[in-house]
């Protein structure tokens, strides 16, 4: 059973089921889906209202037994048997016709939850056409990913491949310029991006691995002024994508 807590995180899901509904997609809420409500306030409200728009089912557990289900409850969790994400994306539908200007994330073997969630909701935020994720080694969509992500998870065209490095070569065969975030790269102020834009993250530790590196055009690197030498992937991947939505808005 999983349980998401956080009220932007089970709003954003919420949505994100209405949003399906109303066109054509899967079902309003899986079977086993419930909100479990302990507490009251505005926020709660508008939950309500959102889950008797799904007929979700509504459960109100004392508040004892709810912090016992959930210890980081803010007086309601949604529990459900299924994931949280959204529907998984296509890779290859997407490589039959990617847009002009497309902006694809490479996420290499990515561990941290709170990391991949901050990702996917600036993916959400820049409007990032895919993240590629391998099915092995990498930190899964999990309740705790999901919320770091606030919600933004639901949305995120997140594809699962099993090389990274064949998809790579696909997307350069596609007309992709392929880039390594590195601290060593060329300074992204004076860099050329190409509009067919696939970036590669590297993981919190080594960073990007030699293999999928050699793969690259370009390794990219963000100047920094201050003491410290180097960003956050998340953060790091977030500076990124706005750089090139400025470029290509």
């Amino acid at each position: 059973m999983r349980r998401l807590t956080g009220f932007h995180a089970i709003e954003e899901y919420l949505r994100s089921l209405k949003s399906l509904t109303s066109s054509g997609g899967r079902p309003a809420a899986p079977p086993s889906t419930r909100l479990l409500v302990s507490g009251s306030g505005p926020r709660i409200k508008s939950i309500l209202e959102l889950a008797g728009a799904l007929s979700l089912r509504i459960e109100r557990p004392s508040r004892a037994e709810l912090d016992r289900l959930a210890p980081d409850n803010r007086g309601l969790a949604l529990e459900t048997e299924e994931g949280f994400e959204g529907e998984e994306a296509d890779f290859d539908t997407f490589l039959l016709d990617p847009p002009e200007r497309s902006l694809v994330l490479l996420l290499d073997h990515i561990e941290d939850p709170q990391n991949l969630g901050a990702i996917l909701r600036s993916a959400d935020a820049f409007a990032a056409d895919l993240v590629l994720a391998p099915r092995r080694r990498a930190a899964p969509l999990s309740d705790a990913a999901f919320k770091a992500s606030a919600g933004a998870a639901a949305y995120a065209p997140l594809a699962l491949v099993p090389n990274l490095s064949e998809a790579l070569r696909r997307l350069k065969k596609a007309g992709f310029w392929l880039y390594a975030a590195e601290m060593g790269g060329e300074s992204l102020v004076g860099a050329e991006i190409a509009p067919r834009f696939a970036l590669v993250l590297g993981s919190e530790g080594s960073g990007v691995s030699r293999l999928l590196r050699e793969e690259c055009d370009l390794s990219l690197s963000i100047p920094m002024a201050g003491h410290v030498d180097s960003l956050n992937v998340s953060a790091a991947a977030a500076v990124l994508m706005y750089e090139y939505r400025r470029r290509y808005s």
